[in-house]
């Protein structure tokens, strides 16, 4: 609140304003704050009533990103964390914990190639899902999701994805091949899902904690940033 009295937004505060009905607020996973809020609402005072719930929710992203804290400069790469640093061409030393590419643009389209071949071998696994048949894949950094199928049977696979531990990567492919199949999530689809990945109900909660590790990841914000 300023000396006037009047309730100010906290900064960092994102303010969507739009003809809704009611306010939407959401804490991304970095503690920010996103509202969609009428033109006339007062956003301070509804952050404000909110303010235990807001709390509350930051301290759950926090518990989730703990495994990441301290390593943000670090890069997520299956699973583990690696120190980047300059190199002529792109290597990974699991021994050292050292990934070495050169400067630019190199990590991601290195990282990028790594990810579609990995996704495509993965497809040939499950033929039962996947048919027989070639399944165009795309990489790009997606913004929402791990991953998506269109209705022509093209599977996106977000860039991410390959920071993943491989039981974790595994399931993304299994679920976007099942989207070949059902392009929804029914019940029938999750029975696919199942019969190739009985555990998907503990990857999907794992993902959401990758998700957050992510997001404060300077690293990955970086090769983000380059879109």
């Amino acid at each position: 609140m300023d000396r006037g009295g009047v309730r100010r937004v906290p900064a960092g505060t994102t303010v969507v304003r739009k003809a809704v009905r009611s306010a939407r607020l959401q804490v991304r996973p970095d503690g920010t704050l996103r509202v969609v809020a009428p033109p006339s609402f007062d956003v301070a005072g509804f952050l404000q009533r909110n303010t235990a719930w807001i709390e509350e929710r930051r301290v759950e992203l926090d518990r989730l990103a703990a495994e990441g804290r301290g390593r943000e400069n670090l890069l997520l790469l299956h699973g583990r964390f690696y120190r980047l640093v300059p190199g002529t061409r792109f290597t990974v030393d699991d021994t050292r914990g050292v990934v070495a590419c050169p400067p630019g643009t190199a990590l991601r389209s290195s990282l990028t190639r790594m990810l579609r071949e990995e996704v495509s071998d993965r497809l040939k696994a499950c033929p039962d899902l996947a048919g027989q048949g070639p399944v165009k894949i795309a990489v790009r950094l997606q913004r929402t999701r791990w991953g998506s199928c269109s209705t022509l049977g093209n599977i996106n696979i977000n860039l991410r994805v390959i920071a993943l531990p491989g039981p974790l990567r595994e399931y993304i492919v299994v679920h976007e091949a099942a989207h070949l199949r059902e392009h929804n999530h029914s019940k029938k689809f999750w029975l696919l899902v199942s019969g190739q990945y009985p555990e998907y109900r503990a990857a999907e909660a794992e993902l959401r904690r990758y998700w957050v590790i992510l997001e404060r990841n300077r690293v990955w914000g970086s090769i983000g940033a380059t879109d």
